[in-house]
């Protein structure tokens, strides 16, 4: 192909492509608007979680554990607890709708603090059914949660727990539940003094491999509370106190309306101009002196008779 031919067809390649029409605005600078994913694709943070310790001198020498203190705030969208249209994974959903996954130990009624919704020292000792709110097991809601403790050890176990969903950490907490359950059966069986060996047969080598039992996080070292918490009322035990008073501003009125005050203020008003009044202040007093005047003279004669040392 001569130069001449190569020229020419680039000459109408040119042509053609302005020809062809761009877009309005297409060579100046433009934004793009990007819309992150909603749901269980968002990368939004929902959990935050903070742990400080302190030790001290004597502590580090006679090993005892760091004094810490941990707090934690978590959000709950819809999606973890609920089938939304994007997001449908939950099995035991209720007939609200809502997935039945419970909170743990230190969430539920028996081991929160009375004044943050826990149960009273008389519904702990009644052995007679408490309200359904008090007694029903806590499920997961949404909305935000505020958790603290001052385990180490539970401390470290929320913080494996952070890449768990509520439907795993409930597969875990069974599981270390089991096995607390199965290590206490171990430990029944070796106080009524049976042999190893059989034992070994019995659990099947789950207690005396690498598996051990996770230790107990005493509900006490921590609570988790769903905000705002489940207040008690307060008005309740103010009316108790107040109800004699309520009573009794009750039948003053009454008595005030029905016309019996005024009725005793007039009787009272006619007796007082008559000489019934005097003549009782005046007996009384008459009674009064005579008892003194007979109690001094009874005071002298024991004085008198009673023998000299």
């Amino acid at each position: 192909m001569s130069d001449s031919q190569s020229s020419q067809n680039a000459s109408q390649q040119q042509q053609q492509q302005q020809r062809v029409r761009k877009p309005p605005f297409a060579n100046w600078p433009t934004f793009k608007i990007l819309t992150p994913p909603q749901g269980p694709f968002s990368p939004k943070t929902d959990e935050w979680c903070i742990t400080w310790c302190r030790q001290s001198i004597s502590g580090r020498i006679h090993g005892k554990e760091p004094e810490c203190r941990s707090i934690s705030i978590r959000k709950v969208y819809p999606h973890e607890i609920r089938n939304v249209v994007s997001f449908k994974r939950h099995r035991r959903v209720s007939e609200e709708g809502q997935a039945q996954y419970p909170l743990p130990a230190e969430g539920q009624a028996a081991n929160l603090p009375r004044v943050l919704g826990g149960l009273s020292p008389d519904d702990a000792e009644d052995d007679r059914p408490s309200p359904a709110s008090k007694t029903a097991t806590k499920f997961w809601q949404e909305g935000w949660y505020f958790w603290t403790t001052t385990s180490r050890q539970a401390a470290m176990q929320k913080t494996q727990s952070m890449k768990l969903n509520l439907d795993r950490q409930q597969a875990v907490v069974s599981r270390q539940q089991q096995m607390r359950d199965l290590w206490q059966d171990y430990q029944d069986d070796l106080s009524r003094g049976l042999d190893k060996d059989v034992l070994a047969q019995k659990y099947g080598g789950k207690v005396f491999g690498s598996i051990a039992p996770p230790p107990m996080v005493m509900p006490e070292e921590s609570f988790m509370i769903h905000l705002p918490p489940e207040l008690p009322p307060l008005w309740g035990p103010v009316q108790r106190f107040l109800a004699p008073s309520w009573r009794a501003l009750d039948l003053l009125r009454e008595s005030i309306t029905s016309g019996q005050q005024k009725e005793f203020a007039i009787r009272t008003w006619k007796k007082a101009q008559t000489g019934e009044p005097f003549e009782l202040a005046r007996r009384t007093c008459s009674k009064t002196y005579e008892r003194w005047k007979t109690k001094d003279a009874t005071d002298d004669e024991d004085g008198k008779n009673k023998p000299s040392t």
